[in-house]
């Protein structure tokens, strides 16, 4: 039977300040999106977490006006393009947020949706930016804010360590691997998927 649990605005906010991840709340529970809505009813479908740090902000993206200010984070880099990014925020089954410091883009996170079931496209923080926790502040923050959605998928280098170990932390499981899926300097390379499943069903006390 589904546990029953309860979350208070405050407790959402230590949680995402320590940078640790919610043990009897988890990331995308109900209780959780519960306490974001109630606490900031007016704000939410424009942002769906603040940092505590005053001048860290999470925002969703929801046309192209604001997708105009992540391109340095798309500059050199491998993985999707900006380009191919920006076509998506139009589409219904596209959800992305956008990690801002001092006014600036640091850090982008994109999904694609198909019923209760979510792709994380690219999660994607500004190089002079890293090593900093952002990722996975935006992270947390997204899953938060995912309404309806009961698993995450993703898939992700065998080369990207850091990456690995920042979705395991977030408690991403390894469900499989892709042979020869990306190129690398040596040829190809595999990708290793991951999932998440998102406790949206238990109930609030």
């Amino acid at each position: 039977m589904p546990r029953s649990i309860s979350c208070s605005w405050g407790r959402v906010m230590r949680c995402l300040q320590r940078g640790s991840r919610f043990t009897s709340c988890p990331p995308a529970s109900r209780c959780c999106r519960m306490a974001l809505k109630s606490s900031m009813p007016g704000q939410y479908s424009s942002l769906c977490a603040t940092v505590p740090d005053s001048s860290t902000a999470v925002q969703v993206l929801t046309d192209l006006r604001g997708t105009a200010h992540l391109k340095p984070l798309y500059e050199n880099t491998d993985g999707p393009s900006y380009e191919f990014l920006k076509g998506l925020v139009a589409q219904a089954h596209c959800s992305a947020w956008c990690l801002f410091r001092d006014e600036k883009a640091v850090a982008a996170i994109w999904y694609q949706r198909a019923g209760d079931r979510a792709d994380m496209i690219d999660l994607r923080v500004l190089a002079s930016s890293r090593r900093q926790g952002l990722g996975k502040r935006l992270l947390r923050a997204s899953l938060i804010a995912l309404e309806g959605v009961t698993t995450v998928d993703l898939e992700v280098r065998e080369s990207n360590l850091a990456a690995q170990a920042l979705y395991r932390a977030m408690g991403f499981q390894e469900t499989g691997r892709r042979p020869d899926y990306y190129a690398a300097a040596s040829g190809r390379e595999p990708a290793i998927l991951m999932s998440l499943a998102l406790n949206v069903d238990e109930a609030v006390s």
